[in-house]
């Protein structure tokens, strides 16, 4: 096990890594942009920086068409890397506008992660240097443990230790959440599931209160992923577990901050390419260093 743990796979930051964390984001980031265009017309509800100004502008007369364009554009500059600290402050510009626009047509799905993200990475193109490598990733995974800690400290200030010992009364939030399915759907089977989930709550309230609890302390302590990249990585396994369980039994996967973690945190694509190149001697490659 300490070898493992101490294995070359969690020291420095190869071209490889960095490479498949940025096919990655690209790839969620524009759908999520795209799907922005797609449900928003109008700004009914204007919040945050939409109060100041209309972001109708954004959507009407065919000016999504340009700013799709430009996430297009952009998207390509930072796959090969060209001008990055402007690209990823353009990015992090876009992100700021597009996701406000979304959230004034009341919907939240708290993409402002995205727009984080690519504000740190400006930073750390901005300072550049010989530690460039670990700050485009160090500084993103910075915002990520940062959102995690807040997640749960706005739980014990909201509800204190109640959000554990009252965790039985997840139950209710699990019908509520496969109800809707059903009603989306028609599909029976949906609500009967929500239900056969809301009984085993019900019935193991030790154990929901102890998943709760560990998934309250997992937030607490994001902050240990910053301590090294092997951190990083069980701590990124760690979250992904609590996520999958949340899924699993209340239906909830909140996909904008699940992605920037799974790709800055664990990074499945460089996994898999790393355990090919281990398993088959090929491991020194022009993405390696």
């Amino acid at each position: 096990m300490r070898s493992a743990l101490s294995h070359r796979f969690f020291n420095g930051h190869p071209k490889a890594e960095w490479f498949f964390i940025k096919i990655s984001l690209m790839w969620i980031w524009l759908k999520i942009v795209h799907g922005v265009f797609l449900d928003t017309g109008h700004v009914p509800y204007p919040d945050g920086i939409c109060r100041f100004f209309d972001c109708s502008v954004l959507v009407v007369n065919n000016a999504s068409h340009f700013f799709y364009v430009a996430a297009v554009i952009l998207s390509v500059l930072y796959l090969f890397e060209r001008w990055m600290m402007l690209t990823t402050f353009l990015m992090f510009l876009l992100s700021l506008l597009l996701f406000t626009l979304e959230e004034s047509n009341g919907i939240l799905n708290r993409c402002a992660l995205y727009t984080m993200v690519f504000l740190a990475q400006s930073i750390a193109y901005y300072k550049g240097g010989d530690k460039l490598r670990q700050n485009r990733i160090q500084f993103a995974v910075q915002i990520i443990a940062a959102g995690y800690f807040l997640a749960g400290s706005s739980k014990l200030i909201a509800s204190g230790f109640h959000w554990i010992t009252d965790a039985p009364q997840a139950s209710i939030q699990i019908l509520k959440n496969y109800s809707y399915a059903y009603f989306d759907t028609g599909n029976y089977a949906d609500l009967q599931q929500g239900l056969t989930k809301a009984h085993f709550v019900l019935q193991h309230k030790f154990f929901v209160i102890l998943l709760f609890g560990a998934s309250l302390f997992l937030e607490l302590t994001a902050w240990v992923a910053l301590t090294g990249k092997r951190n990083t990585f069980i701590y990124g396994l760690l979250l992904l577990g609590m996520h999958m369980g949340i899924l699993f039994f209340m239906d909830i996967l909140i996909v904008a901050i699940f992605y920037p973690m799974l790709i800055f945190m664990v990074n499945p694509m460089y996994v898999g390419y790393f355990v090919v190149c281990e398993g088959t001697g090929w491991v020194k490659d022009r993405f390696d260093y």
